[in-house]
């Protein structure tokens, strides 16, 4: 996956992060939807049109425990 791949994940603002990873896959995207059914809009539409994506794994918050950026020391 090359420039082109980037220029497609940077062009949808649904994605909202995009990080890649030492894992099975080599990405992982934070996506922002309003619900279901547009995040299965998102998917079949928009995602799933990019040339060189193989397969996905998602993963769903359900609840958050702890945000921070701050480090401390």
């Amino acid at each position: 996956m090359g420039s082109n791949f980037v220029k497609h994940i940077v062009a949808l603002p649904e994605i909202i992060e995009c990080y890649n990873i030492a894992s099975d896959y080599d990405f992982m995207l934070k996506i922002m939807v309003q619900d279901m059914a547009s995040y299965q809009c998102f998917v079949m539409n928009k995602l799933s049109t990019i040339e060189n994506i193989g397969n996905t794994s998602r993963i769903f918050v359900m609840g958050e425990i702890k945000h921070s950026t701050a480090l401390e020391f």
